[in-house]
């Protein structure tokens, strides 16, 4: 059975050599090519990758071989079926069930391989010595870090005996750091935290990157402030993965204790763990409760919801119906006599069969076809089945046993919990003048009431974008109706207040005000209006769409100007990136998907790896279906009215979106290229026409909608303009027709005759046919102007006058 060594993303020098140790101890082993490796160990696998055997793709079978890893599990699940046997040589002490090799707690995993290679006394060559000492000195800094033991040493020993080159050592090993690494760890320096625990001095820093870079870690271990400190934790953030490292810098801090609780391992003095689709801030905000002694919601176990309601899979679909309802309810697990689980029953589709099974058994129509979790499982991999499939609800089960559900409510809540121990960037910005006296008095108003008053949401990041605002949104920690009526009072106007969602508008010296009081929502199912409650601005913020805009600005005058932002949105904000608060931001509202978008196309932003994962995930599970219609044509709409509704219609077409929009729409070669004609016809009539004022973003829908049999149902359902529908009856009935008649008009005065008294939209859309676009442009720019001398015609009046003004103007054309 062929052997394949798999090094883990990002692995380090230690893992690499390691990896070369396996293949002089089992001389059939080939080395999977690595996809990512840290600085260091690319420069030396660049250099030395003729010693490798290496290969391309996994084979249909074999035998793997990890080294400086065991999380053998991983592997396991995701290559079922075609791993025979595991080997694992790794330092990180951890409980082997099924695997060969050996895992014992030294400083490097090299230095295992290498005991081998002397307990068998294989004689190996002075460049392969000089391989294999690498690892060895990089993980234990030159035999310095805590951590380090004899063994180390003694392998390291063997090595020189046997001509390890220390000048090939020196050259790949002492850092040497480029101005970009220096630059990434600068930027994120701000986020450096000190926590001071029993006599403690334990440091947290946040990195945020798209592409992780390990070798900025060993910038950040050699600053003055790390080295006196007790401990250090980074988080790196990394497209859809975070990492999380752990470093006793003087050996008396136990940083595995602290990981070990997020699935991590390694040794008391270091230690790292790797999540996926777990923001950053978020796993800091749960490190900082970790080692404040808290106990947050980690596990399945802590939010599942025991003992779980269920219905016998022989129950009638009304009384099921009537269950459901009663509690409220969107589903339940199905269990046979024996109490064993068999399935899932959901109340929408039992809606559907009611009528005419009204006595059919609940089994009938229940999804047999589900996912399931462990109570030991963390809660992040509850999030990926709900981000990637759109569940409602998961049966919780062990040894057999249903013993609970988790639903997506339940994994908000511990997302809320989690998200309390994150604290806020803040800094003083300055607000535009013609906002600056308004939000002054608005801040004055609501600290004589004892509340607290922020700008909030898109009006930060615009104001954050040097972009002209005049649309203001506030919240107040308080209530938002008493702040806008005294405003108003001030200021003589009138206030429209709406008491149901304690929100108020207001218009106040050329500008639009909107107050609303700081609340929660929850989504009851994907899509849905939001069920609001009242809450503080963290919660408020946490419950918005994305990092760039859920940022605040105080205007109270304690603390007027103030930027307050939890969530990294100044950050994104200046790398160009829409990122979501959290993995379930899609599934609880699929409306966020044409809002994301939107977004990166009015900005010209990129979404973040994960948030483009998440995104994928959620239109692939079909959740843009789920959304009120209502809500996804007003968001359309929106996008129709924007500048660059052409970017964001090809990022609609980039993630599959605009198939799930426009039902019976196909992207095609030839939509896609009259769309492009269309983007420059617009262009061209935006600097010949500029006093034409016209919505371009309905004649982008047409263009669309032209070969729909049902564009004129859409246009009615989503409330397009009267003369849009007119536009559109106007192209299916005439274009056609209009086209060939052009194609054969040979003068100006029959192009005149064919396209006078066509509505603008419709001729711009002819333009992007290439065979006629030159005479339409034509009748544009001359024909539609042409202007006779009237006193030629004095004497003639009525139709006469008319019928000689025409036939003047056909000379005056034609003679063009």
């Amino acid at each position: 059975m062929e052997k394949v060594i798999v090094l883990e993303e990002g692995a380090d020098l230690d893992a690499l050599s390691c990896a070369y140790g396996v293949q002089l101890l089992y001389p059939d082993s080939k080395l999977l090519r690595p996809k990512q490796l840290s600085k260091k160990a690319g420069e030396v696998f660049r250099d030395f990758k003729d010693f490798f055997r290496i290969i391309e793709e996994l084979p249909p079978e074999f035998d793997l071989i990890l080294v400086d890893t065991s999380n053998y599990k991983e592997y396991l699940e995701k290559l079922k079926g075609r791993v025979r046997s595991v080997i694992v040589y790794d330092h990180h002490p951890t409980k082997l069930e099924c695997c060969e090799g050996k895992v014992e707690q030294v400083g490097s995993a090299t230095t295992l391989v290498v005991e081998e290679l002397m307990s068998r006394n294989v004689d190996i060559t002075a460049e392969s010595a000089t391989l294999l000492s690498f690892g060895i000195y990089e993980d234990t800094g030159f035999l310095s870090y805590e951590g380090t033991t004899s063994r180390d040493a003694r392998a390291i020993a063997w090595l020189l005996e046997k001509g390890a080159n220390l000048r090939l050592i020196r050259k790949y090993l002492l850092d040497t750091w480029s101005k970009e690494q220096i630059d990434t760890l600068s930027k994120h320096l701000h986020s450096m935290e000190s926590l001071f625990l029993n006599g403690k001095r334990v440091l947290i820093v946040v990195l945020k990157s798209e592409d992780y870079q390990p070798d900025v870690l060993n910038i950040l271990y050699e600053l003055r402030e790390v080295k006196s400190a007790d401990a250090l934790f980074v988080i790196v953030s990394a497209g859809y993965k975070t990492y999380v490292f752990g470093r006793s810098i003087k050996g008396e801090f136990d940083v595995e204790s602290v990981l070990e609780r997020l699935g991590g391992g390694g040794h008391s003095f270091a230690s790292a763990v790797k999540l996926e689709g777990v923001d950053a801030e978020r796993v800091k905000s749960v490190l900082t409760s970790l080692l404040e002694g808290k106990n947050p919601p980690l596990r399945v176990k802590d939010v599942m919801t025991s003992p779980p309601f269920v219905l016998h899979q022989d129950t009638p679909v009304s009384n099921a119906l009537l269950e459901l309802s009663q509690r409220n309810f969107a589903g339940a697990p199905v269990v046979d006599d024996s109490g064993k689980l068999v399935g899932i029953v959901y109340k929408k589709n039992l809606l559907k069969v009611a009528k005419h099974y009204p006595y059919g058994r609940v089994k009938d129509f229940m999804v047999v076809d589900f996912h399931q979790l462990s109570p030991e499982d963390f809660i992040w991999k509850a999030e990926e089945i709900l981000s990637h499939y759109g569940e409602k609800l998961i049966p919780v089960v062990e040894n057999s046993n249903l013993v609970g559900v988790i639903t997506r409510l339940d994994l908000l809540y511990s997302i809320r919990e989690q998200t309390a121990e994150i604290k806020a960037h803040e800094k003083v910005i300055k607000l535009p003048t013609h906002v600056e006296e308004t939000a002054k008095q608005v801040g004055t108003i609501a600290q004589e009431l004892g509340f607290r008053a922020y700008l909030v949401g898109g009006v930060v990041r615009d104001i954050l974008l040097k972009k002209e605002v005049w649309d203001i949104d506030f919240v107040i920690e308080g209530d938002a109706i008493k702040v806008a009526q005294r405003l108003a009072e001030k200021h003589g106007v009138d206030y429209h207040p709406f008491e149901e969602f304690r929100t108020a508008h207001i218009k106040v010296n050329g500008l639009k005000l909107e107050f609303a009081t700081t609340r929660r929502e929850t989504y009851p199912h994907p899509g849905a209006y939001p069920l609001v409650e009242y809450a503080g601005l963290k919660e408020d913020l946490l419950r918005r769409d994305f990092t760039i805009n859920a940022m605040a600005v105080c205007v109270n005058p304690d603390c007027f100007g103030t930027l307050i932002d939890y969530f990294g949105g100044l950050r994104d904000l200046k790398d160009k990136l829409i990122r979501v608060l959290h993995p379930l931001s899609f599934v609880e509202d699929p409306v966020r998907i044409l809002r994301a978008l939107r977004f990166a196309g009015r900005l010209g932003f990129k979404l973040s790896k994960s948030t483009e994962k998440l995104l994928i995930n959620a239109v692939s599970a079909g959740l843009i279906a789920k959304a009120p219609k209502g809500r996804l044509m007003n968001e359309l709409r929106l996008a129709l009215r924007e500048e660059r509704i052409f970017e964001i219609l090809e990022l609609y077409k980039k993630y599959g979106v605009l198939e799930h929009v426009l039902v019976g729409i196909r992207w095609s070669p030839q939509l896609e290229k009259k769309l492009l004609s269309l983007r420059d016809v617009i262009a061209w009539h935006r600097i010949e026409f500029p006093k034409e004022k016209i919505d371009y973003g309905w004649v982008y829908l047409l263009v669309l909608l032209e070969e729909s049999e049902k564009g004129m149902d859409f246009l009615v359902d989503i409330s397009a303009p009267a003369w849009v529908r007119e536009t559109y009856e106007d192209i299916k009935k005439n274009k056609k027709e209009l086209t060939k008649k052009l194609l054969s008009a040979q003068k100006n005065s029959e192009i005149y005759l064919l396209l006078k008294n066509k509505p603008l939209p419709f001729l711009l859309i002819l333009m992007t046919e290439e065979d006629i676009k030159e005479k339409v442009r034509v009748y544009l720019e001359k024909l539609r102007s042409v202007k006779v001398d009237l006193e030629k015609f004095k004497g003639l009046s009525g139709r006469q006058l008319g019928k000689a003004i025409e036939e003047e103007k056909m000379k005056l054309m034609d003679a063009l």
